[in-house]
């Protein structure tokens, strides 16, 4: 893994290895107490968390990269878990976790035995929720919790007002631009959260897949609202065109060339496309995302 000192009490965490889903970018602040903010690692998770025996330990949302890491805090550290408001079951029942993301697409069985098998996933016992007004304050530093709710229900991002830092968290600045496959996604706040994001002072952006940014900020922000605004227009438009859904599907909202990817992975692939479609589909039909914000309409292509 690899630390980047952002400020004397900022540290950036980044895995070796973020590919299917077993790990992503993190934060640890060393204030008064020591606190780590989505500090899955990957295999080096156990160690790192060991080693620095942080006294809290936070979770942005439940999405397996960014929520399986809590049980191994708890099996490592005497740290206390918290978990965003309203995600709480997601993390601590896996029938309910299971059925609320892949039940409705037919995929339980297969997408629990992944989560399982593959990512890790354990039930958290002992957790705090907490809130956006949850500010740590404890920790001697202006930590501004913020609601960020869209690519999951409760999503977080931390901002440090003092020195201008964001940990945007899962907000889909990188190369594959913002996320939105399950049902419980909300397209239209996932939106007006990345435009609360955007009109932050901010001269250090950490994200959880797209690294760090330091110039060309509200670029980057400006991107990722386009890749929303262009999914739309794809799906719009072919619609129009009279395709079936089906279709528009199997060419790819979010992911292309599903068909080259072997099984289990293809059908999470079509699934997640499928969610994301529904999502366009809706917005479509309540007017488009440029009737709810017109300043979509300035963006450059």
């Amino acid at each position: 893994m690899k630390r980047t000192p952002i400020t004397d009490r900022l540290i950036f965490l980044e895995p070796d290895d973020m590919r299917l889903f077993k790990a992503c970018a993190g934060l640890m602040v060393q204030g008064a107490r020591k606190l780590v903010i989505d500090a899955n690692m990957g295999p080096e998770t156990a160690a790192f968390l060991q080693t620095e025996q942080p006294q809290a330990a936070i979770i942005s949302h439940y999405h397996l990269d960014h929520g399986v890491w809590g049980t191994v805090a708890q099996d490592h550290t005497e740290a206390d878990v918290f978990i965003p408001s309203g995600e709480e079951t997601y993390l601590t029942d896996l029938d309910f976790f299971v059925n609320q993301t892949a039940g409705p697409y037919g995929l339980a069985e297969a997408w629990r035995r992944f989560s399982v098998e593959d990512c890790g996933y354990r039930e958290l016992k002992h957790y705090t929720p907490y809130d956006p007004e949850h500010a740590f304050a404890d920790q001697g530093l202006a930590i501004v919790c913020l609601d960020t709710g869209g690519h999951s229900p409760s999503h977080r991002s931390f901002y440090f007002p003092e020195d201008k830092v964001l940990f945007s968290g899962d907000m889909g600045v990188d190369r594959f631009g913002p996320w939105y496959g399950w049902a419980d996604c909300d397209l239209r706040r996932l939106v007006e959260a990345i435009l609360t994001l955007r009109s932050l002072p901010v001269d250090v952006l950490l994200t959880s897949h797209g690294g760090m940014l330091t110039s060309a900020i509200t670029e980057a922000w400006d991107l990722a609202l386009r890749r929303i605004v262009e999914r739309e227009n794809y799906v719009a438009q072919r619609l129009e065109k009279g395709r079936l859904p089906e279709a528009i599907v199997a060419e790819g909202i979010f992911f292309p060339q599903k068909s080259q990817v072997p099984e289990p992975m293809q059908s999470f692939l079509y699934m997640w496309d499928t969610a994301m479609y529904d999502h366009h589909r809706k917005m479509l039909e309540e007017g488009g995302l440029v009737r709810f914000f017109p300043e979509l309409r300035s963006l450059k292509p």
